[in-house]
C-alpha cells in the first residue's frame, strides 16, 4: 500500500533490534478458522484500534507526505480488525465499524467494480488511481463479513463486481498478469513485472471468501488459478537466507522483517487450507531464517540497492 514516513523509520529500526511499534506492522497471527468464516485468515484484531486522524464520517485517513485520504486498503486492515474484536465480544461498536467500512467500500465502489488507489507509487511507476489485486482482495473479504453480521445482500452484489478487475489485464486498467500459463493478480499493476507474494495471497483470500460464501463459479475459478500460481512460484521467492518481498524484473526486492514474518503467517494459512505440504515447507523454513538474527542484516545492503534504484 506504500510507505510513510513513519513507517520507513520502524522499518530500518527493526534491523537493529528495535520492534515496530508502527499501526502497519501490528503482528497478525495465522487466525483461518474453517468452521467460522467471520474469522479472517489472519487476526487482525491490532488494527482495530487506530489512533490517527479520521474523516467527518468517522473514516481512517492515511497519511502521506502531508496528503490525507481515504487508502482502501487501510481502511480494510481497520474493519477487518474490528470484524475479529466483534466475533471474540460481540461489541456493537465493533460491528458498526466493520459496517461503515463496507458501506464506503459499495459507495465508492467503480463501475469496474474497483477501488482506486488515492496515492501515486513512483517507486512502482504508478500515477494516481491505479486497481490493485490487494485492494480487490481485501475489500472482497471486508463486505463478505459485513453481510455475515449484516445479512444485507448488496455487500455480496458489491463483492462479486470486485472479481471483473480480476479478468482484467493490467493494460487495460486491471490486475491481471499472464506471463504464459502463470496468471498473477498484481498488488502494483506496472508495466514492470513485479509480482509481489503478500498481495498476491491477499488477493486470493478474498476469492476465496466468496467461493465459501456463494461458491461463486468465477471467484472459484481465479482462486483455483491463482493457488496454481502461487504453487509454481513459491521457490523463487526463497534467496536462501529469507523471502523475497517480490520477485519480478529488475533487482531483487528482499521482504523487510515485518513482511518476511507476515509471509511465513500466510503460508502457515495456506497450509491450513489446502493441506499443500509446499507451504508448510516454506513457512517453516522461513522461519528458520527469522531465527537466524544475521539473516535479517544480511538483506539490508540488497534493500538499500532496491531503494537506490528506485531513486530513493
Amino acid at each position: 500500500m506504500g510507505e510513510n514516513m513513519g513507517e520507513k523509520a520502524a522499518n530500518l529500526f527493526e534491523y537493529f533490534g528495535f520492534k515496530s511499534k508502527n499501526y502497519y506492522h501490528a503482528e497478525a497471527k495465522a487466525n483461518y478458522q474453517a468452521d467460522d468464516q467471520l474469522a479472517y485468515y489472519l487476526d487482525m484484531s491490532g488494527r482495530a484500534e487506530f489512533s490517527g486522524t479520521f474523516n467527518e464520517n468517522q473514516i481512517p485517513l492515511y497519511s502521506s507526505k502531508g496528503k490525507f485520504a481515504v487508502h482502501p486498503v487501510m481502511i480494510c486492515l481497520y474493519a477487518l480488525g474490528n470484524s475479529e474484536i466483534y466475533l471474540k465480544t460481540k461489541r456493537e461498536s465493533s460491528r458498526d465499524n466493520l459496517i461503515r467500512i463496507a458501506d464506503w467500500l459499495t459507495e465508492f465502489q467503480k463501475a469496474d467494480g474497483g477501488w482506486q488507489n488515492p496515492f501515486a507509487m513512483p517507486k512502482f511507476e504508478l500515477e494516481a488511481g491505479f486497481l490493485s489485486a490487494i485492494t480487490q482482495g481485501k475489500g472482497i473479504s471486508v463486505l463478505v463479513r459485513a453481510f455475515l453480521v449484516s445479512k444485507e445482500s448488496r455487500y455480496v452484489d458489491a463483492a462479486i463486481k470486485a472479481l471483473k478487475s480480476f479478468f482484467v489485464d493490467i493494460s487495460n486498467n486491471g490486475v491481471r498478469r499472464q506471463l504464459n500459463d502463470i496468471i498473477f493478480y498484481e498488488e502494483y499493476p506496472a508495466v514492470k513485472n513485479y509480482q509481489v507474494l503478500n498481495g498476491f495471497i491477499y488477493a486470493l483470500w478474498g476469492l476465496l471468501d466468496l467461493v465459501r460464501l456463494t461458491d461463486d463459479q468465477q471467484a472459484k475459478e481465479l482462486w483455483h488459478d491463482g493457488l496454481e500460481s502461487l504453487t509454481q512460484l513459491l521457490p523463487s521467492y526463497d534467496n536462501g537466507y529469507w523471502s523475497l518481498y517480490h520477485i519480478g524484473d529488475g533487482i531483487k526486492n528482499p521482504a523487510t522483517i515485518p513482511y518476511h514474518k507476515m509471509h511465513i503467517e500466510q503460508l502457515k494459512v495456506m497450509f491450513e487450507i489446502t493441506g499443500n505440504g509446499l507451504f508448510y515447507e516454506y513457512s517453516e523454513k522461513w522461519q528458520k531464517y527469522l531465527d537466524n538474527n544475521f539473516n535479517a542484516m544480511k538483506t539490508l545492503p540488497q534493500k538499500i540497492l532496491w531503494n537506490l534504484s528506485r531513486g530513493l
